[in-house]
């Protein structure tokens, strides 16, 4: 089953505009090139060309300049900048697809949700996972962080710890601890 919806943000976000060649910011790039994250450009792109009708990438980008929230549209980000969240149009777009979804999967944050000017994103996200309908999956210890930080625990549906594995598992890949006890046993699993 695919997910009929995959909202972006974040570092995925950010790999993914660079990846169909959006200007987001020499700092952006800078930061994943540093995090060795550059080899995820190509894969990025055919999964884009691919699932272009799911993928929803942010229409608008945050950094901080002199200490202040800054905001851009794609294509008018400055070059010189570090994209650190979503904006305020993104984050507007993305409530209403979460509003509508009966369920929601979330892997993280769509920023640097830790600091003031950078946290309008994630919020707002928040905000639109506590205020649905839909039954609300969270994973990821940035998740639960934000879900803490924001008073909304009680909100969602289920919150894991484990993000990565809530992913694989949910990709359908075999979890470690599964594959050692279906290998270690002579009991089937």
């Amino acid at each position: 089953m695919l997910a009929d919806r995959i909202l972006t943000g974040g570092l995925v976000a950010n790999i993914f505009l660079i990846a169909l060649g959006d200007q987001i910011g020499q700092g952006s790039y800078d930061f994943i090139a540093a995090s060795n994250y550059t080899e995820f450009f190509e894969k990025a792109k055919a999964l884009y060309e691919a699932y272009r009708d799911r993928i929803v990438l942010p229409v608008d980008l945050s950094w901080v300049q002199d200490g202040r929230r800054q905001e851009g549209k794609l294509g008018a980000i400055p070059a010189d900048v570090a994209a650190v969240d979503i904006g305020a149009d993104t984050a507007a777009l993305y409530r209403e697809h979460i509003l509508k979804a009966k369920t929601v999967f979330v892997n993280g944050p769509m920023g640097v949700f830790e600091k003031a000017e950078s946290e309008l994103g994630t919020k707002a996200v928040w905000q639109a996972l506590a205020d649905t309908a839909g039954f609300t999956v969270l994973g990821g210890g940035d998740s639960i962080t934000a879900t803490e930080k924001y008073g909304l625990t009680d909100k969602m549906g289920y919150i894991c710890t484990g993000g990565g594995a809530l992913i694989r598992f949910l990709s359908g890949e075999e979890l470690p601890v599964v594959k050692a006890l279906r290998h270690g046993s002579s009991l089937p699993l």
